[in-house]
């Protein structure tokens, strides 16, 4: 009773938080609601107890401001080949060398992602880790799915 007891605790209070926490952030953007919601829905998921909830969201949050760096560096290459192309100053030699550092960052960002999954394993069991991969897979392409619905609702 007691195993089932400080989860449901958690799942109560964690949206107690958010909404107190959103009531002074008005302007919250959709991103963060949606990460909020993600948070809400992953404790959920994968049944985690408050210790491992705190240590696996350090440890997520850590990886994800890690991703987070990669993807703005890819973002800022992509436009920098955009740029260059479309001004025609580009080179053979320059493009080859920004496409071989985009690959790079492309081979940063899997192994990032590689290398926290494998670090999950002292803090969750391979069941949880098997649920979180699942759930983040299924909650991105209902997000998608959701935006795809709202822009087509949209259109004239």
């Amino acid at each position: 009773m007691k195993n089932l007891l400080i989860p449901f605790l958690i799942i109560l209070m964690i949206p107690l938080a958010v909404y107190s926490q959103s009531m002074r952030h008005q302007d919250m953007g959709p991103m963060k609601k949606i990460e909020e919601l993600e948070k809400i829905k992953l404790i959920d998921a994968l049944g985690m107890n408050e210790e491992t909830t705190l240590r696996f969201f350090a440890r997520r949050s850590k990886f994800k401001d890690e991703q987070r760096k990669l993807f703005d560096q890819e973002n800022d290459l992509i436009s920098k080949m955009e740029n260059s192309v479309k001004s025609g100053k580009s080179n053979d030699t320059d493009l080859k060398t920004m496409i071989n550092q985009y690959l790079d960052l492309e081979d940063q960002i899997v192994n990032a992602k590689q290398k926290f999954i494998n670090s999950l394993s002292d803090i969750l069991s391979f069941k949880q880790i098997s649920e979180l991969l699942v759930f983040e897979k299924r909650f991105r392409e209902e997000i998608r799915s959701l935006l795809f619905r709202d822009r087509m609702r949209r259109r004239p």
